[in-house]
């Protein structure tokens, strides 16, 4: 039995005993408008067992070891509270406006409230206060069965990434969700007996911030393979790849790849205005890095000059011998020769 089936098998287990929900993760499931602001709503709940998570993950360790929480996205919560539904946070707070993973919820009609500058301090102070109302049955329909030990708001990631990576811990499978660039919605759940999907971006993401190597490149990998003449402008477009050199290394390396294609030389020149019009913040570190793979493909000494060859340096030895330059036995020879030279003329 492999050691994830095991994990599972202990899982099954402790279901049957009632021991399985150790921790409540609430998260943010979708993004809309408020007013003039663009949000992150729709709080909806993961329940997980703390064993199933350390066994896999150093984060998780650490985390659910620890008394307080030091991750400023982290808000703990007390056990008699939920946060509620409607609550909101800002997608500058959120941190990844553009999260794949968050569904688009409805646009609210405009009103006399507005979304403070300090949303994400009174939304903790709330939450750590117990003021909020309770949490609507949105996810979690029916009664509990088991009450956690510990629960926790999660301010900076999709509740669709979370619950795939929760589930990845638990069974070490990941399936990611299409690129929205590839014109694709986002992958449907495919039922409880198959691994929820999630945006592959949105999952590189958050790897790399819990250390998550082998997901993290699974990531990379499902990312790298979507990008097409298509959508590779569009991709490099992305506020993802401003944060992450070596998407934006991946990234150009495809665009050098369709550089020729139709799409791409058709868009391209709107994507340079947009360069030159200062739309993209890391415009530059893309010319910079496609410039670098033009010199590398047609002026590779560029990068890796070549050693002096032997041959050269017999050239250059017979080129000294020739000037009077040389050493060894010919050389003194030629001394000697001078120097009888200039006897006989005295």
């Amino acid at each position: 039995m492999s050691s994830n089936q095991a994990q599972i098998s202990t899982l099954l287990r402790k279901s049957l005993l009632g021991e399985l929900l150790d921790t409540q993760f609430y998260l943010f499931s979708a993004r809309s408008k408020h007013g003039n602001i663009r949000v992150a709503a729709e709080i909806r709940s993961l329940f997980a067992n703390d064993e199933g998570l350390t066994a896999g993950s150093k984060f998780f360790s650490g985390l659910l070891s620890a008394k307080t929480l030091k991750d400023p996205a982290l808000i703990e919560v007390p056990l008699e509270h939920h946060p509620a539904s409607e609550e909101i946070l800002s997608l500058n707070d959120y941190g990844y406006a553009s999260d794949s993973d968050l569904d688009e919820g409805e646009e609210e009609d405009e009103t006399n409230e507005t979304v403070q500058d300090n949303e994400k301090l009174e939304l903790q102070a709330n939450v750590s206060a117990g003021t909020t109302p309770l949490i609507k049955n949105y996810a979690t329909k029916g009664v509990y069965r088991t009450t956690p030990n510990r629960k926790i708001l999660v301010t900076d990631t999709a509740f669709n990434t979370w619950q795939a990576l929760l589930y990845y811990l638990y069974t070490d499978e990941i399936v990611f969700a299409p690129l929205r660039s590839q014109g694709s919605q986002t992958a449907a759940q495919l039922g409880l007996g198959k691994p929820p999907p999630c945006s592959p971006k949105s999952m590189y993401r958050l790897a790399c911030k819990i250390e998550q190597d082998v997901l993290r490149d699974k990531a990379l990998a499902a990312i790298q393979s979507s990008l097409t003449e298509h959508n590779i402008l569009q991709e490099l477009s992305s506020s993802l790849t401003s944060r992450f050199p070596l998407i934006l290394e991946m990234e150009v390396e495809s665009l050098f790849q369709h550089i020729t294609s139709a799409t791409v030389m058709n868009d391209f020149p709107t994507f340079i205005k947009r360069i030159g019009g200062a739309d993209l913040p890391h415009g530059v570190d893309i010319l910079i890095k496609l410039h670098e793979r033009m010199l590398r493909q047609h002026y590779p000494r560029v990068f890796s000059p070549e050693p002096p060859s032997s041959k050269s340096s017999e050239s250059e030895y017979d080129e000294r011998r020739m000037r009077g330059g040389g050493s060894g036995r010919s050389g003194r020879g030629n001394r000697r020769s001078s120097r009888g030279r200039r006897d006989w003329s005295d």
